[in-house]
């Protein structure tokens, strides 16, 4: 894209005023591009104004729809995981990173204020302004009024009663906003420790093949009727499939724009830290979370698609079986004004799960990938002790309707669930991962 093509089509909105329009043609971040790349490289000015214009104002709109998070979470930029999730123009070339959706809003909303600030003669209002406005008005509540001890509830979906604050206030602020995903909130808004709901409600492991939002789903269930004021541990409730925020918009076409609703190890980590920071009551001991890669390359779903003349989602669905692992990190010692970490990762295989691993043509990929993990996580945390592979304690198979027996996904799953509903049979020593079936990791103490 023309840069001074660009520079004319932001000149075109109406009612906003930009701090330096030529200097945001040549963002380094190149915050605009995903908006106007597909198809626009001759593009009119006229062309990229409504390329741009179009999937800001639904970005507001978002916002305004959740304002209710916004106010929950006084404005943290967990809201912008939220706006991930949500926000999915059919313009959008690829996802935005929370922190580029945080960029990108408060772009729009400075370019507001300034021009509202300004001296005109006419005070121009479009769609686009008017939305801005709205979301607007939700930041300056936000920010004119003081926390209240007792924190609101996300509004009840349409028919739902509200009885009490959901979710508990023992929830992180990013639990909150994934929590907070319209089909999330409309399956379990008022599911806590205390109102666990129906039998019926009860949902079955994820596999496989399972699409990410049901993932969460139960990740979210998972957590909401295990976790009381009192819990230790912390699960996080997205599936963790890339390493990089990049693979994950590499992905975002081929998954049918699905990979918005995975999460990156980076984001899992900076979790795990704001978790592990908590003190007094809230503290943490234990950080887990659900991993769910897949080895595979785009090319290769690409070339599957066109042999078997079927959509790239659809492959991607059916044919890139997803590897299921789980990670647990755990506070072990101080060292000085430091802690020292362990960590555990549960990877079904042999000898206890030998249709549950990997295939021997993608496990060259999956110790890669294992690889790229714990450097980042080395990056993050003093890590002493580490074990992997395992068993779970009390293995049930699937249901017959399944037809097969349990892969990785399903079993990581089970693991989870084993622990967050007994963390008595969390492993911590090195006693307790042999007889659970790990072998500690090369490289650490």
């Amino acid at each position: 894209m023309d840069h001074k093509v660009l520079r004319k089509g932001l000149r075109l909105m109406d009612g906003l005023a930009f701090d330096s329009i030529s200097q945001l043609s040549m963002d380094p971040d190149n915050i605009l591009s995903p908006l106007i790349t597909a198809g626009l490289s001759n593009a009119t000015p006229d062309e990229v104004h409504e390329a741009i214009v179009h999937p800001i104002r639904m970005l507001f709109l978002v916002g305004i729809n959740n304002k209710d998070v916004y106010i929950r979470v006084r404005g943290d930029r967990s809201f912008y995981y939220l706006l991930l999730s949500e926000w999915n123009p059919a313009t959008l070339a690829t996802p935005f990173p929370p922190a580029l959706l945080e960029k990108l809003v408060s772009l729009f909303v400075g370019a507001r204020r300034r021009y509202l600030s300004g001296e005109h003669s006419t005070e121009e209002t479009t769609d686009l302004t008017t939305a801005i406005d709205g979301f607007i008005t939700t930041i300056d509540h936000v920010d004119s009024t003081i926390e209240t001890r007792r924190v609101p509830s996300l509004k009840a979906p349409k028919g739902i009663k509200v009885t009490r604050s959901w979710p508990p206030d023992y929830f992180s602020k990013l639990d909150i906003a994934i929590l907070a995903e319209t089909t999330i909130r409309k399956a379990l808004f008022g599911i806590d420790h205390d109102n666990e709901g129906d039998e019926e409600d009860t949902l079955l492991y994820p596999h496989d093949q399972s699409l990410p939002l049901y993932v969460r789903k139960y990740l979210c269930w998972l957590s909401l009727t295990e976790t009381n004021p009192d819990s230790k541990n912390a699960l996080f409730l997205a599936p963790i499939a890339f390493t990089s925020d990049q693979q994950r918009q590499e992905w975002y076409k081929p998954t049918g724009h699905r990979s918005r609703f995975y999460a990156t190890v980076d984001e899992f980590l900076d979790y795990a830290k704001v978790e592990f920071e908590k003190t007094g009551k809230g503290a943490k001991h234990n950080v887990i979370g659900l991993l769910t890669p897949w080895f595979f390359d785009v090319e290769e779903v690409e070339s599957t698609a066109a042999r078997r003349d079927e959509a790239i989602p659809v492959v991607w669905e059916k044919k890139c079986f997803r590897a299921g692992m789980a990670l647990r990190l755990s506070k072990f010692e101080r060292d000085g004004y430091q802690w020292r970490y362990q960590l555990t990762m549960f990877k079904p295989g042999l000898p206890y799960y030998q249709n549950a691993a990997e295939p021997q043509s993608r496990q060259g990929k999956q110790d890669l990938w294992i690889e790229e993990l714990l450097e980042k996580v080395n990056e993050y945390f003093h890590v002493t002790r580490a074990w992997i592979g395992g068993q779970t304690q009390n293995h049930f198979d699937p249901p017959s309707s399944r037809k097969v027996s349990a892969d990785s996904v399903e079993l990581s799953n089970e693991f989870i669930t084993e622990i967050m509903e007994n963390p008595s049979l969390l492993p911590i020593t090195a006693t307790e991962h042999a007889n659970m079936g790990f072998e500690s990791l090369k490289g650490y103490d």
